[in-house]
């Protein structure tokens, strides 16, 4: 696995680790850039053969350092990577709608949905105002209509005037559909549809389905279960050649397959690990081929629309283990032979089919932090949570000078989780992870083992400890 990348000196943000030059504490005081992954990439559109034979264009959403373009020529030294953040209020970019290759789409986590005319070189708000404006700015899913335009459906995640938000004229007015249907707190996960029949996916009540174009829903939760009791699902896809037949991912539960539009589901996990979990949602090449990036264990690929998995690509491989372990979603170039993958540390491509798979390096860009903890004994030493655990043995230098992965023994990503040390025996680390609960060291991070006994199923993201500071066997948790 390789160690995350160094800069010198780039300007702030809040999802990177910044050290404060000592002994200075004026205005003046100057933040020096010290480490973080590549930004964690959300969604990808390809644009193959743009803007020449032998060249892709690629635009990229990510969910820490906003929005990129990149024209892969096949070579990392020619393949630079531009940043498009302009007109953009946030970096925290969550999805993604490319219209061509100059109409893109964006949604937000907390400014609303921003459109671009000119390939992402400006953007421009699409929230309306007043009493027409969009209800709510955590924008989780967009849909256009190709055979009306200038109408726009989208997907929110909010605890008030959340759900399915619809407008005629390209984002100037917004009216919300399903009021009566659909709960006020529904976050939404991804929306799909098929003619007037329309499907929303949610983080908090799983399955939604509309036969009138979004005016009204009802719940379509039939056979799907969930270990902790929340219908967490991830996104909803069409497989097959009848627009009846679906697969979703439930969290906590695993994959669903149905085939007569979500009137019932069953269990298909047949080739998934057990008691997995999928770092983003499916990812569909065609009415049967499937994909979808399990948590730290690899991509998994579908060639009969879910109903049986297999390890994708060649796993052997050392370079594609790593590259493979935190997977968010798989985008064909050309079918069985050329993708590019969005990790959690950036973007990775193999033209074999996943026998061999390399890097898109993402050049000089800020990635996610989510927790720093200092070591007690060693105030110079830090431990930092980004796709996975690792330490930084000198935070007034670089990688070069000590910093190493810490991720013996943890399952599951920390890209949202946080690394704790106990004070009164600094020996003993813990770090919590996506999904996977929370992991104890007791020989200072070399190896770590589970300490879930008593927790829920399938552990949610976000996960945070406070240790007693009078007797640190007491630790608190706090989950999603």
């Amino acid at each position: 696995m390789r160690v995350p990348a160094i800069l010198r000196l780039i300007s702030v943000t809040c999802t990177a680790v910044f050290a404060l030059a000592a002994g200075i504490h004026d205005a003046a005081a100057q933040w020096t850039y010290r480490v973080a992954p590549d930004p964690y990439v959300r969604n990808i559109a390809v644009f193959a053969g743009v803007p020449s034979v032998g060249t892709n264009t690629l635009i990229v959403s990510t969910l820490s350092d906003g929005m990129y373009k990149v024209v892969d020529t096949g070579s990392s030294a020619t393949s630079t990577f531009q940043k498009i953040n302009n007109g953009l209020p946030i970096v925290e970019i969550r999805t993604l709608t490319a219209i061509d290759i100059n109409t893109l789409y964006v949604g937000t986590d907390g400014a609303g949905l921003f459109k671009s005319t000119d390939g992402g070189n400006s953007w421009s708000a699409l929230n309306g105002a007043g009493g027409t404006a969009l209800g709510c700015m955590f924008v989780r899913s967009i849909n256009t209509d190709p055979t009306i335009p200038r109408t726009l459906t989208v997907g929110t995640a909010c605890r008030n005037n959340s759900g399915f938000y619809r407008s005629t004229d390209d984002g100037l007015t917004w009216s919300r559909l399903g009021n009566a249907t659909l709960p006020d707190d529904v976050a939404v996960s991804a929306l799909n549809r098929s003619t007037t029949t329309y499907l929303l996916a949610s983080s908090n009540y799983g399955i939604f389905k509309s036969i009138d174009s979004g005016v009204t829903w009802a719940t379509a939760n039939t056979g799907i279960t969930a270990p902790n009791g929340t219908l967490n699902a991830f996104n909803i896809q069409f497989n097959g050649t009848a627009p009846a037949n679906l697969l979703t991912y439930i969290h906590g539960s695993g994959m669903y397959r149905s085939t007569d539009t979500g009137a019932t589901w069953t269990l298909s996990n047949m080739g998934l690990p057990t008691g997995f979990a999928a770092i983003g949602g499916i990812s569909r090449e065609s009415n049967t081929v499937m994909y979808i990036g399990v948590d730290k264990q690899g991509v998994y690929r579908s060639i009969d629309g879910g109903a049986n998995w297999a390890l994708w690509g060649n796993t052997a491989n050392p370079n594609n283990n790593d590259r493979t372990l935190f997977t968010r979603n798989i985008v064909p170039v050309v079918a069985g032979t050329s993708y590019y993958l969005g990790t959690l540390d950036g973007i990775a491509k193999t033209t074999d089919n996943a026998a061999s798979i390399n890097g898109v390096q993402m050049g000089n860009s800020g990635g996610r932090i989510n927790g720093i903890t200092h070591d007690r004994d060693t105030s110079y030493r830090v431990y930092a949570t980004g796709f996975t655990l690792f330490r930084l043995d000198y935070i007034y230098g670089n990688c070069n000078a000590g910093c190493g992965l810490m991720d013996t023994g943890v399952t599951g990503t920390t890209i949202d989780g946080a690394a704790y040390q106990d004070q009164l025996n600094p020996a003993i680390i813990y770090v919590t992870t996506n999904n996977y609960g929370i992991f104890k060291s007791t020989n200072g991070g070399a190896s770590f083992a589970a300490i879930n006994n008593g927790l829920p199923n399938m552990i949610g993201q976000s996960s945070r400890l406070a240790i007693d500071e009078t007797n640190s066997l007491n630790l608190y948790l706090g989950l999603s």
